[in-house]
């Protein structure tokens, strides 16, 4: 059984009238904890408060997040800790009847397993059937509507040793199923604004405050691809793997996709 608080309390349940149930009415995070240590821990509660203030939620206080995210986490070398907010009870309508306390979801989960060839073979990248809905309301944070995620998943299952990305309905390329998009032109980094899809992720955030001055954030379209050399996709656990295309479009595995690389094997070196 996992190790799981609802609401500082040891369990693994919460009621079938919680708003995250039935509604998917909540945010939530998923932290790399090694040796009781959070990776960008000020990071991942940052971007819940964003998403709390979003939904209208009142965010729990950083330091009860933090003792609970320890506990379960505890006697673990390495593990995932998911944290979970809800707007609590009253699932019986859409409307919120403001008088419902937030759920809040802490739990552990093994540590995944990744190959070591990933991030230096790369993987051809393909573009999903599904799309992303374009919701400005939305887009950015890490709600727990993630059906359109699910959907193209359980698609890509017929594309073993794939990577899926994800165009919005309006063709502009947005991200991979579970971690964010960088292209190469030149020496110039690109990656798709998030502000109408998409979730924000957190080593996205690392590389763009590091490489500001050469990173752009765009609405990117196919048609860009013959300028593109080099593509890859980054998130926390799995780090930076390159893209050997996207689609028909072929790409190397180059200088800049190496450099970032190199940049995060040093920056959790000191984690």
């Amino acid at each position: 059984m996992l190790d799981c608080l609802v609401n500082g309390e040891l369990s693994a349940f919460v009621g079938i009238d919680d708003r995250g149930l039935a509604f998917a009415d909540g945010v939530w995070e998923r932290v790399a904890v090694v040796n009781g240590h959070p990776w960008w821990w000020q990071d991942h509660f940052d971007r819940l408060v964003r998403g709390c203030e979003r939904l209208g939620l009142t965010a729990p206080a950083q330091s009860v997040l933090l003792r609970e995210l320890q506990t379960v986490a505890r006697g673990r070398v390495r593990s995932l800790v998911k944290i979970v907010i809800t707007r609590g009870t009253g699932a019986a309508s859409y409307w919120p009847d403001g008088t419902g306390t937030a759920t809040r979801m802490v739990s552990a989960y093994p540590w995944p397993e990744v190959p070591a060839r990933l991030s230096q073979a790369g993987v051809p990248g393909r573009i999903c059937d599904i799309r992303l809905a374009v919701q400005p309301a939305l887009g950015g944070i890490n709600h727990l509507n993630r059906l359109e995620l699910v959907l193209a998943a359980r698609e890509q299952q017929a594309f073993a040793g794939q990577e899926g990305l994800l165009l919005d309905t309006n063709d502009h390329l947005i991200s991979a199923i579970d971690s964010n998009l960088f292209l190469v032109m030149g020496n110039h980094l690109l990656t798709p604004r998030m502000d109408r899809s998409g979730v924000r992720g957190i080593l996205r955030g690392r590389i763009i405050r590091e490489f500001k001055a050469r990173t752009e954030l765009r609405r990117i379209t196919l048609d860009m691809l013959p300028e593109v050399s080099e593509a890859f996709v980054c998130d926390v656990i799995r780090g930076i793997v390159p893209l050997r295309s996207i689609g028909d479009h072929p790409l190397t595995i180059g200088s800049v996709t190496r450099e970032i690389q190199d940049w995060l094997m040093e920056l959790q070196s000191r984690q």
